[in-house]
């Protein structure tokens, strides 16, 4: 586990933790045979930073379903206490319907609620087979609609305990072992990114290595095919008022202070 620095760069020891959690999954992941891909705005990093988005403060990593599946249950056994998985009772702010791994001590952040989050984490979303290129089969769009509901932060009316109901029941496992292998890829179904960009498979596998924080991690073995899907113009950088920020205020929490 990376040594945490109180008089450092806050985000910057945020990037070394996250390196740190990402070195541990890729272990876990080799030994089992299970392959991933840095996404979305990791894979955008590697390739234009060689690293981190210097502002960026998280991790994305992407499976294919069948992988994903796996992935879950080997961490059960394999993944370090240091590190969490986010649930309906141990989370940040609240249960994601995609899988995260957390790391809760150290920082302390606002989120754009307002509300104060400690801790960071990796998202890691599946993927799941469409029909193709902005083709969703209606019965995918239905899973979709029922299947991305965020469990309400607290229930405070029935439509909230109907929402945590249905989030509960994971409604995409009974859509998902149905699915059929075709040869373009999307966001898993229960996220909220189901159809907002298509992938060809073969763009993406076989995968390759990328320069990672001066680690090797697997990533598309077309990143430039996935990047423009998703980015356009991505070599581009933006300006300052659009770059995406999610721990705002953040610090490194004294643990002299609060003894």
């Amino acid at each position: 586990m990376t040594e945490i620095k109180s008089n450092e760069n806050p985000l910057r020891e945020v990037q070394k933790v996250l390196t740190s959690m990402m070195v541990t999954i890729d272990a876990i992941c080799k030994e089992n045979d299970i392959p991933y891909f840095l996404s979305d705005g990791s894979l955008l990093g590697c390739i234009r930073h060689g690293g981190f988005i210097p502002w960026d403060d998280d991790i994305d990593i992407g499976m294919l379903r069948k992988d994903y599946n796996r992935f879950m249950k080997v961490i059960e056994t394999s993944l370090p206490s240091i590190y969490k998985v986010e649930s309906y009772n141990l989370h940040i702010h609240r249960k994601h319907n995609w899988l995260k791994i957390m790391y809760l001590e150290d920082f302390e952040w606002v989120g754009k609620d307002g509300d104060i989050r400690k801790g960071t984490s990796i998202d890691i979303f599946p993927y799941d087979y469409v029909q193709g290129i902005d083709n969703i089969s209606s019965a995918g769009k239905i899973f979709n609609r029922l299947s991305r509901l965020m469990y309400p932060k607290k229930i405070k009316n029935p439509k909230d305990f109907i929402v945590s109901m249905v989030n509960r029941a994971k409604l995409y496992n009974f859509y998902c072992p149905f699915n059929k292998e075709t040869d373009t890829i999307t966001y898993g179904i229960e996220t909220p990114f189901y159809g907002y960009a298509f992938f060809k498979k073969d763009e993406i596998f076989p995968l390759k290595t990328g320069t990672f924080e001066n680690h090797q991690f697997n990533i598309p073995g077309n990143p430039d095919h996935f990047l423009t899907t998703v980015y356009g113009d991505y070599m581009k950088i933006p300006e300052e008022a659009d770059r995406q920020i999610h721990m705002r205020n953040l610090k490194v929490i004294d643990k002299e202070k609060q003894q």
